[in-house]
């Protein structure tokens, strides 16, 4: 009987005499190492370790024949195929009848994907809280970014010559600012995105020549859609490109002799993920990497590249747009063989979905509105009340829900509130004015993604949100669209 657990235990079970030779090997070792018995029994157990472990081996078998047993939390093994792989390992000395250290038994658990793992998730850990660091950090940004564009275009009104070249070079920094700013929002999956019905079948089709002209003659891009029907997903046709292009780039950026890049599209169904999946993957006949590059490859500022080539944003905006979209994305990368990326986003109905911005929409003069304008922000806010009067809108003010009691409401045709308020919402306020007046109109700024916001403060799909850092023609457009129903 215990022969028998010992040859059916799921671990490895390996006998050494204490010269270092195999005596036993059960059918777990066979298993997780890749050997059979008769490969391994009389043959020295060094052959099982990396190479520079004697010395290590050494000292442990004079620990056992001490008498002393040995724990090992983690430590590498190498099977057959020469593959290392990692256990945890308790060995323990076998006595004699006299009570003699004779030999030594180990018992070995390969624990390498229970490690892989931990590390997913360590490493989903870390990108999940730096992303809290930079969406915080760049949410704040947009405020600032919202009172630097707008007061600058305010005093470009005002003056000429050189001060208006100077302008203009501020205006210029602040707008690259608001580029750089999005691009943090998108690692933390909070930059606001409108979503359509996208066929990612179209998306790689339609960047193919494109792309085949970004990235050299040495380098064969081929594109592979799905055949037998279209491959929908739901999120924005932009971010989808962005995503492509980053991939590719960062492609041939590892195959400076040249190489081949291959996007293709398909479906699946993932065993761990619940529904059906959309599959975009991008694969190249690079360099490879590291698994410590790999390991850190998503991280906002991180690049292998030169200062003067790469920001290090551009694999953290991908892995922003591809949570913000609801999916996955992973990278497997062997040195001197290639990368390959794999994305799955969930599978959308094969409908259309329109998308008309608000900064489509014609931007009509006010003519007398009375607007209440609710931030807490108060440079935001002046900014707002200064294009609104600019424009032929009344304002009223107030820097909090809890300051508009006794402001005369009567005639307000607008509610322009921040979805975040001290004390209470945008949308909690917004419910309660228009249960008085069911007619009033309401714009909401944020600067977080509609799904993010809507979702959680349950803003219906019809209700505008504008999104910082604004300019003035975008408000005032959306103020326009906000008030279409009551003009």
């Amino acid at each position: 009987m215990l022969a028998a657990i010992v040859e059916q235990s799921s671990d490895a079970i390996i006998s050494s005499d204490l010269s270092g030779t195999v005596t036993s090997w059960n059918a777990g070792a066979e298993r997780i190492y890749g050997y059979t018995a008769e490969e391994v029994i009389g043959k020295p157990l060094i052959n099982l370790l990396p190479e520079g472990s004697a010395d290590g081996l050494s000292l442990a078998f004079a620990r056992l024949a001490s008498g002393e047993q040995i724990t090992m939390e983690e430590t590498t093994r190498v099977r057959k195929d020469g593959t290392p792989f990692v256990v945890s390992v308790i060995v323990s000395p076998i006595r004699d009848g006299n009570g003699v250290v004779v030999a030594a038994a180990a018992t070995e658990r390969d624990i390498t994907d229970v490690l892989r793992t931990q590390e997913r998730s360590a490493r989903a850990a870390r990108l999940e809280s730096l992303g809290q660091l930079a969406g915080g950090v760049a949410h704040d940004f947009n405020n600032l970014l919202a009172i630097i564009m707008n007061y600058a275009d305010f005093v470009a009104e005002e003056v000429t010559g050189e001060a208006a070249d100077d302008l203009a070079r501020i205006r210029d920094a602040a707008d690259r600012a608001r580029s750089l700013t999005s691009q943090l929002l998108l690692f933390a999956k909070r930059e606001p995105t409108q979503v359509e019905v996208v066929d990612l079948n179209e998306v790689i089709l339609g960047a193919e020549e494109l792309l085949s002209r970004t990235i050299g003659e040495n380098i064969s891009l081929k594109c592979r859609p799905r055949s037998g029907g279209l491959t929908p997903v739901r999120a924005n046709r932009g971010r989808l490109d962005q995503i492509l292009l980053n991939l590719v780039i960062n492609a041939r950026d590892a195959m400076p002799d040249g190489g081949v890049v291959v996007a293709s599209t398909d479906i699946s169904e993932i065993p761990d993920l619940p529904g059906r999946w959309a599959r975009l993957t991008v694969s190249d006949t690079g360099t490879g990497m590291t698994p410590e590059v790999r390991d850190r490859l998503f991280e906002p500022f991180f690049t292998t590249k030169p200062v003067d080539q790469g920001t290090g944003l551009g694999l953290a905006t991908v892995y922003g747009i591809v949570g913000d979209a609801g999916g996955h994305i992973s990278v497997e990368s062997e040195l001197g063989i290639g990368t390959t990326f794999r994305i799955l986003l969930p599978l959308a109905s094969p409908a259309t979905c329109a998308d008309t911005s608000a900064t489509d929409q014609p931007v009509r003069v006010g003519n007398g509105e009375r607007v209440l304008v609710v931030e807490d922000e108060e440079h935001v806010r002046d900014l707002v009340v200064r294009v609104l009067e600019n424009s032929g809108y009344r304002t009223l003010v107030a820097d909090s829900p809890a300051t508009i009691a006794g402001l005369e409401l009567e005639d307000v045709a607008l509610l322009i509130a921040d979805v975040v308020l001290r004390g209470e919402s945008g949308p909690a306020l917004a419910s309660k004015l228009r249960a008085q007046r069911p007619e009033l109109a309401v714009l909401y700024m944020s600067g977080y993604s509609d799904s993010q916001i809507r979702d959680q403060y349950d803003i219906a799909a019809e209700t505008c949100i504008l999104h910082k850092p604004f300019t003035a023609a975008e408000l005032l457009a959306n103020v326009s669209e906000a008030l279409v129903p009551a003009r």
